[in-house]
């Protein structure tokens, strides 16, 4: 059983295996005490077997009152949100601190066993409002490998509904225009072709994407194009850690490679624009 918050019983997660493993010893408190009752009533050397059913009785009430509590507790409209607002600014923009970029120094084993958080120098901004399911992110990705060292900026952005997570892949407008211009393609044609393999992978993922692209103002500064992927969850996705860790790794994992995608040199046009200080190139050149 996990505690997200222990000033708020509200937020308390239980597992489903935890819940039927409690119903399952309250079933056989009940029926012992039941036969307890049978015996004391119909044979009469077990008179005294009546205190003792009364005592089992006495207590299954707490027993059950803490089933009634944790039935409720993972339900309630305060334990969504709080569970929503943790997984949107917490578990998402620490998968990606840690897992959008390769590592690029290498250690000995006996060395990165015994270290808890490897430092990043990964930025990220968001814009999200108390008890909101959506989330956006600004992310400084900086690129290691190049010489010289480069940093560009990625906007993200999820919605995480009760049963169905969406994901929105974010382009610069301009480049989307320049590539659509180039191609001879529009739309979602366009977006399949620049970025095939984020497509394929999303369909073997088991995502579906939506065959539109939409503009978008989620920067006053750098319009963006944007196409939806969107995921169905589990029923006990709020109430199962697991669940969410699969979910967000898997997410992380679709960010990364239409990230390295976008960047391949192969690419006819910039997708994610170099930035320097916080601030794009482009809008400085203008």
């Amino acid at each position: 059983m996990a505690l997200d918050n222990i000033a708020g019983i509200k937020s308390i997660s239980v597992p489903t295996w935890l819940k039927l493993l409690i119903f399952g010893i309250v079933v056989t408190v009940l029926i012992a005490d039941l036969t307890l009752v049978w015996s004391a009533a119909t044979n009469p050397t077990h008179k005294d077997w009546f205190s003792v059913a009364v005592q089992l009785l006495g207590s299954l009430v707490p027993m059950l009152l803490v089933i009634l509590l944790l039935a409720f507790a993972t339900r309630g409209p305060e334990a969504i949100y709080r569970k929503t607002s943790y997984l949107l600014l917490h578990v998402i923009p620490a998968t990606i601190a840690n897992s959008l970029t390769w590592s690029s120094e290498f250690e000995a084993l006996e060395k990165a066993q015994r270290k808890k958080t490897r430092s990043t120098n990964m930025r990220i901004e968001v814009a999200h409002r108390p008890g909101d399911f959506c989330c956006i992110y600004r992310i400084w990705v900086p690129q290691l490998y190049s010489n010289p060292p480069k940093t560009h900026l990625i906007f993200l952005v999820v919605e995480l509904k009760a049963r169905q997570a969406n994901m929105h892949l974010c382009v610069q407008a301009e480049a989307f225009a320049r590539f659509c211009e180039k191609s001879g393609l529009k739309g979602f044609e366009a977006f399949k072709k620049a970025f095939d393999s984020t497509v394929h992978g999303a369909a073997q993922a088991g995502c579906n994407m939506n065959q539109a692209v939409f503009q978008w103002p989620y920067s006053q500064d750098m319009p963006l194009t944007v196409v939806v992927v969107h995921r169905e969850l589990s029923e006990d996705f709020f109430t199962d850690p697991s669940e969410q860790i699969f979910w967000v790794q898997d997410m992380v994992t679709m960010l990364k490679g239409f990230m390295e995608e976008g960047l391949d040199h192969a690419q006819p046009v910039e997708w994610f624009p170099e930035v320097s200080d916080g601030k794009s190139q482009q809008a400085m050149a203008t």
